[in-house]
């Protein structure tokens, strides 16, 4: 396992989202399943220090995709009725986004660590010898 932490993570979103996908069966919860299976995947095969670049700019595209989740959040919160209970907060474009945000954040702090340069450091020593 490369990543054990974006593996457990992609777990959770993945085991999340499929339950919503059975009790709501909203197809857009698809996409939930399929980020948490990219994840998943990417933390048992892959891992964060391969490609710095690549983490570099999926943590600037999450950045701006969870800031525009949190926007559609605040816009969709006058429409709440009732206080929401556990299993609602992890349903709503507000948490998602949020943890998207975070999410893009540690990958792009990550890209920026020393275990993540020093791997592309001796990638293009061995590159350039």
């Amino acid at each position: 396992m490369k990543s054990p932490v974006t593996f457990f993570i992609g777990l959770f979103v993945l085991v999340l989202c499929a339950v919503q996908f059975a009790l709501s069966l909203d197809p857009v919860r698809i996409i939930g399943v399929a980020v948490g299976a990219f994840f998943l995947i990417f933390g048992w095969f892959i891992g964060w220090t391969r490609s710095r670049t690549f983490t570099l700019v999926l943590g600037h595209a999450a950045v701006a995709i969870g800031c525009l989740v949190v926007a559609y959040a605040i816009y969709q919160l006058p429409s709440v009725r009732t206080a929401p209970n556990l299993l609602n907060v992890l349903d709503l474009p507000l948490f998602w986004g949020l943890l998207t945000m975070f999410g893009g954040y540690c990958m792009i702090t990550h890209g920026y660590c020393n275990c993540c340069i020093r791997q592309n450091e001796s990638k293009d020593k061995k590159m350039a010898g």
